[in-house]
């Protein structure tokens, strides 16, 4: 009676974890409903635009009217005049 009663018992949890690896990868590969998204960045530098976050450079120091230029500002507004004045002392 009692090997009756251990057959049924070790045939469930033996078909519980043989289901349990058949269905774990699928359930570990299947794509969430949230995708993440990159930061809104620029692959490059827009000359005369030194307002665009830049992808090429590391984060941007916070912008203080009168101090100094990030290094993203300095690369885009080579070579034009006034250009990185204007970055520097006037509120975007």
């Amino acid at each position: 009676m009692n090997l009756l009663k251990r057959r049924p018992s070790r045939l469930i949890i033996t078909g519980a974890a043989a289901l349990g690896f058949l269905i774990a990868p699928a359930v570990l590969t299947a794509e969430s409903a949230v995708e993440s998204e990159a930061a809104p960045c620029y692959p490059g530098f827009v000359p005369g635009n030194p307002y665009i976050p830049s992808c090429n450079v590391g984060p941007r120091i916070p912008r203080v009217r009168g101090g100094p230029p990030d290094q993203a500002a300095v690369i885009a507004c080579r070579d034009i005049p006034g250009c990185l004045s204007w970055y520097i002392n006037h509120p975007h």
